[in-house]
């Protein structure tokens, strides 16, 4: 009844009753056959299908049998009835060897068994029977490699596997069905020479109320994170162009095609800013932006992690950023801060560092740290700048401590000033030890604190006017050649000016060879 129903299923028809007696029309069962109808139902092949001077009856018979298993009898038969399979199945009945036929491998290798050839296990199926057995094989549509695997579990012919892929191929029910083809998950993106040379951009959110705009950097898996309520493109040009103020414009920028990034506004904006190419990646296919896609991710879940409000939002991103930038990543093997930046940043993890650590690394500068710098002493008489324009340009003052290499605390008339070094000049009194500059100071103060040089103010300067009428010709005394009596020294009023002669004062900087550079 299936099959009938199956059958009428293809016609537009009315059912009506009729009494037998009025029926003419005789079911399969009872029909007598002709003997033209008999002849073309023999005359079809189970393969060929229908062919010319069948009605529609005979086409009903013919499915019928059609549906019908084929069994090793008939493979026998047809076997049998084969001209190249009849031989072979010959030459094996009367027991004669293949090879010395000049059959070749397989067929060198079939075998009998209940009238049917076999290579191996499997039965040998001759050509009027393949296709029938291929519809069998493939009548739950389960594919190339399962039909295949069916296949060679019962059944052989030279160029099966062909026929297989053939038949699952040109199935059109298969082909409307069919799955996408296997993802190729490591999409190729050429790897940057420099940092911030091309840029991945792609929109999350909403998170806690607002769209965040993620940028990666593809060299250095630097991020950044922008919250934003807007998307639109002048929202997005404003956040970039803050960026780009920052670090400078990418050469490459790689986004999707939303609406945003593919309009006429943003794309200008690309273009005035600098950005050599802007490229999208394919309708439907995040996975060519995956650098941006993985780094949505990666915000997103860590913020859902971190129970992320609406007022916790830009202090979690910051957090996140800290410890993300500060880690290794897997693809690069080293921070994206020291990729980007050259440093890596510092945390409040720095502080778990022990502090001989610390120690031992000032101490290795040190020591590899040539000074150069003037250094004075606790207790030391040297000029300071006043820098108030009520008092002379340099006052004397006393060292009291050091602040540093490079800054001293000076006690000046009860009180104490904080100067760096290059503020202090040495006194004469005070002894210059490791002072390095010392001989090049132009303004020289000897003896009392008498100036040989020109006139100044006279408020810390008690003799400044006796000697303004001083000759200058006794700071050149030693370069003269003449005699100590031609020496213009007596003329000098004896109350004025002693006339020991006086030292001239020498650096006491320890020079050192030059560090040349050597190869070994």
């Amino acid at each position: 009844m299936a099959n009938y129903a199956d059958y009428l299923a293809h016609f537009d028809f009315e059912v009506v009753f009729k009494d037998s007696k009025a029926n003419a029309n005789a079911d399969y069962c009872s029909r007598a056959p002709l003997p033209t109808t008999v002849n073309q139902v023999c005359l079809q092949s189970l393969v060929e299908g229908e062919g010319a001077g069948t009605d529609e009856f005979d086409h009903f018979v013919l499915h019928q049998i059609k549906q019908l298993p084929i069994r090793a009898e008939a493979i026998a038969r047809a076997t049998r009835k084969d001209e190249h399979l009849g031989n072979i199945l010959k030459l094996l009945e009367s027991g004669q060897d293949l090879l010395r036929h000049g059959f070749k491998s397989p067929e060198a290798n079939y075998t009998t068994a209940a009238n049917c050839l076999l290579f191996e296990h499997r039965v040998v199926i001759p050509p009027s029977l393949r296709n029938a057995i291929l519809q069998d094989l493939h009548a739950a549509h389960i594919g190339i490699v399962k039909m295949k695997g069916l296949a060679r579990s019962f059944v052989f012919w030279p160029g099966i596997d062909a026929a297989i892929e053939h038949v699952a191929k040109s199935c059109t029910e298969c082909a409307k069905h069919a799955h996408a083809p296997v993802q190729f998950r490591e999409h190729h993106w050429e790897y940057p020479t420099a940092p911030w040379q091309r840029i991945h951009i792609d929109y999350a959110g909403p998170v806690a109320g607002n769209m965040l705009l993620i940028i990666v950097d593809a060299y250095s898996k630097w991020l950044e994170v922008r919250v934003t309520k807007s998307t639109t493109s002048a929202a997005t040009s404003r956040i970039l162009d803050n960026l780009f103020a920052t670090f400078g414009a990418p050469v490459i920028l790689v986004s999707d095609n939303a609406p945003q990034f593919t309009s006429a506004e943003f794309k200008n904006f690309l273009m005035m800013s600098g950005v050599k190419y802007h490229k999208l990646t394919a309708p439907y296919h995040p996975s060519t932006n995956g650098q941006a896609e993985r780094c949505v991710q990666t915000v997103k879940d860590a913020l859902r992690a971190m129970s992320t409000t609406e007022s916790t939002l830009q202090s979690n991103i910051n957090e996140f950023l800290r410890q993300y930038r500060k880690a290794p990543h897997a693809t690069t093997g080293a921070s994206p801060a020291q990729l980007f930046i050259g440093r890596d940043l510092r945390t409040r993890l720095n502080l778990v560092l022990p502090d001989d650590l610390h120690t031992k690394i000032s101490e290795k500068q040190k020591a590899s740290f040539d000074a150069t710098y003037r250094k004075f002493h606790q207790g030391d008489l040297v000029y300071f700048l006043s820098e108030n324009p009520r008092m002379d340009k340099w006052i004397v003052g006393e060292v009291v401590s050091c602040l540093g290499d490079l800054h001293y605390e000076i006690e000046f008339h009860g009180k104490r000033f904080k100067r760096h070094i290059d503020q202090i000049r040495s006194h004469e009194h005070s002894p210059d030890r490791g002072n390095t500059m010392g001989a090049a100071e132009p303004d020289r103060v000897v003896g009392d604190g008498i100036n040989c040089g020109a006139p100044r103010r006279t408020r810390f300067y008690g003799q400044a006017q006796a000697q303004s009428e001083q000759p200058q010709t006794s700071r050149r005394t030693p370069a003269l050649p003449a005699t100590p009596v031609a020496s213009p020294v007596p003329a000098i009023p004896a109350p004025a000016m002693p006339s020991t002669p006086r030292i001239p004062r020498r650096s006491q900087r320890e020079r050192r060879a030059p560090l040349r550079f050597s190869p070994e």
